[in-house]
């Protein structure tokens, strides 16, 4: 999940201005786009997080990657303006809010004492992805690949992303510590009813 967010993330980020030029933006569009991308992260990102924490992370990030390969999809239409940045931030929001998401929801698959440790883990593996986004877009582009392929490249990552997602099972190791949990705290009661 976050190697494919974070290959979305600095990919779009770093090569979303030069593949929408392929569509005929200039260069004066290249702030508005990504200012779209990133600011309906913020705010996406922030309307995931609650929903998160009232349905659980599981179905929201594999919904907001299917999202964002839903848009990035229909960035390969020639559209009105307006429709077009929508699908921008529909993208930003199933790629970079998505990435912010999943650190939560891969803490749930360690215990208290490795906890940071194995969100170090994802957060190292995903930077391989981060690499890895800019790399295959300027590959792409130089290889002479039109941006409608990229944008499909980019869309399979984000489907991938979503299907990772829904075939993560439940985190064992948070069911043991909430076990132990339990049983620590049912000791702890029964001293103090005698």
């Amino acid at each position: 999940m976050s190697f494919a967010g974070l290959l979305l993330t600095y990919g779009l980020n770093t090569w979303l201005p030069e593949i929408m030029g392929q569509y005929g933006f200039g260069k004066a569009y290249s702030l508005t786009f990504l200012l779209v991308l990133n600011a309906a992260a913020i705010v996406g990102g922030l309307v995931a997080a609650a929903t998160v924490d009232r349905t659980g992370p599981k179905r929201i990030i594999a919904g907001t990657f299917a999202l964002a390969a839903l848009a990035l999809v229909l960035l390969t239409f020639h559209m009105p303006f307006a429709v077009l940045l929508t699908a921008v931030g529909v993208a930003g929001v199933g790629t970079i809010g998505t990435q912010v998401l999943v650190y939560g929801f891969v803490s749930n698959f360690y215990t208290t004492p490795t906890r940071a440790a194995g969100v170090a883990w994802c957060a190292g593996f995903g930077r391989l992805g981060g690499i890895l986004g800019p790399l295959a877009g300027g590959l792409l582009l130089s290889a002479g690949v039109t941006g409608q392929a990229a944008f499909w490249i980019f869309a399979v990552v984000a489907l991938l992303g979503a299907v990772v997602t829904a075939l993560v099972p439940r985190p064992a190791a948070r069911e043991a510590e909430e076990l132990a949990g339990a049983t620590a705290h049912d000791g702890d009661a029964e001293p103090a009813l005698r």
